[in-house]
């Protein structure tokens, strides 16, 4: 009879280095950065590394975070560290891939990384303020832990498919922010500034120096009045706005002056306008149809004539 729990797995799926730890609870909460070893004295500890995630955390603050998942339909937890006193607690999801989250990863993982966390948010009724940087040490005397069976670990395709078959997967979209995730804030923020990014190199593009300040000011400036609005985690902290800024504007000064610099830029963005204005052109004037007619009538809106029946009308 195999007994392993994931209790064995553990510690290769918990990857911080030198890790946040301390006591955030009581009249002097502190949290420091210490030695693996050391960390796991305190009640809560940094759950994932800032450049790579490989545990899902859901907190729970209800009184059945023990059972809230089987009673939603959804895999068995990993492991959850559940208040022994109120029987709230953090549920958590260890991915058997890690998902890369520096400014040169891939974004589709991320993306729907974002989305498997806000979907488990909301199936779990986790709390949306959360920030999901510390969790509740499984090992620590203040928690009892629930772990999982030792290969419950799971792909984020296993838990985006789990999470359609309940309807509880949000939909992608490129404009579309996911406020109830954190790694949603980062995806946003990306899309935000490289969309910004790729139309105004050509008003900066003599000095790198100052195209990479300008592309900081942007993102930080959206991280402050989009980003910090919207999500319930609010902005990124300086760090992060600062990589991903340097990360774009190094980019966009690479591929464009490798492309042909500010004259090869023009070219395209001429064809461009020109290719969007024929489309628009040629939808345009489309053929009203029948039922299109019927609904413009119902509408109120007045058919389309031509010059000739106009001035006879008129006139």
């Amino acid at each position: 009879m195999n007994t392993a729990t994931f209790a064995d797995e553990w510690t290769d799926h918990w990857l911080p280095r030198v890790p946040l730890a301390g006591d955030v609870k009581g009249p002097r909460p502190s949290v420091y950065r210490r030695s693996r070893a050391r960390a796991l004295e305190y009640s809560h500890i940094e759950a994932n590394p800032l450049a790579v995630q490989s545990l899902i955390v859901t907190d729970h603050d209800g009184s059945d975070a023990d059972q809230i998942a089987d009673l939603k339909g959804l895999p068995e937890p990993s492991y959850i560290a559940l208040n022994p006193f109120t029987r709230s607690g953090h549920i958590v999801y260890a991915l058997s891939a890690p998902v890369c989250l520096t400014d040169s990863a891939r974004r589709g993982p991320m993306n729907l990384l974002a989305r498997v966390e806000a979907g488990l948010c909301d199936v779990l009724s986790g709390d949306v303020g959360y920030s999901g940087r510390l969790t509740r040490n499984p090992w620590h005397q203040g928690s009892l832990p629930l772990w999982g069976a030792s290969e419950a670990s799971y792909g984020l395709r296993e838990l985006s498919s789990a999470l359609s078959d309940l309807g509880a997967l949000p939909g992608y979209h490129p404009r579309a922010t996911l406020t109830r995730s954190a790694i949603g804030r980062n995806c946003a923020l990306f899309d935000l500034t490289r969309r910004w990014a790729y139309r105004a190199w050509r008003r900066h593009c003599e000095d790198p120096t100052e195209w990479e300040a300008v592309v900081h000011a942007y993102a930080w400036d959206r991280n402050l009045s989009v980003i910090g609005d919207e999500f319930t985690r609010g902005p990124l902290d300086e760090t992060e706005v600062l990589h991903l800024a340097r990360s774009i504007s190094r980019w966009t000064w690479r591929k464009f002056w490798y492309q042909g610099g500010p004259t090869a830029y023009d070219v395209r963005f001429t064809a461009t306008q020109s290719a969007r204005a024929k489309k628009s052109h040629t939808t345009g004037n489309r053929t009203v149809t029948d039922k299109m007619r019927a609904a413009n009538t119902a509408h109120g809106f007045q058919p389309k004539i031509d010059r000739k029946t106009f001035m006879q009308e008129a006139f």
